[in-house]
């Protein structure tokens, strides 16, 4: 039995189309790895009973770019962010200011 783990984006080819054979789907119509990324995804997403599924279950849980979910991050003291509010909020980007 193979047990998937790691993100998505790390993967090859190849693995992406053994993932797609264990979640019974097709990537005919996918010309490269992030559109086949898209659709594994689009189905991890629509089948969360798969996290139950000792297979699957170390894929979910992952931001996009790898990184690990958090229960709650904090932006302050007063405020708490889940996972799905820390994707709608702005990027912070820190200015460096150039010397002349």
């Amino acid at each position: 039995t193979v047990v998937f783990s790691g993100s998505l984006s790390s993967k090859s080819k190849a693995d992406l189309l053994e993932l797609a054979q264990a979640l019974d789907i097709s990537l005919n119509g996918a010309r490269n790895n992030p559109e086949r990324i898209f659709l594994i995804q689009a189905q991890l997403d629509g089948r969360p009973q798969l996290k139950d599924d000792p297979k699957f279950t170390s894929l979910y849980g992952r931001l996009p770019g790898g990184q690990k979910r958090t229960h709650a991050s904090i932006v302050d003291e007063n405020t708490a962010l889940g996972p799905a509010e820390l994707l709608l909020r702005p990027a912070i980007r820190r200015r460096l200011n150039h010397l002349q």
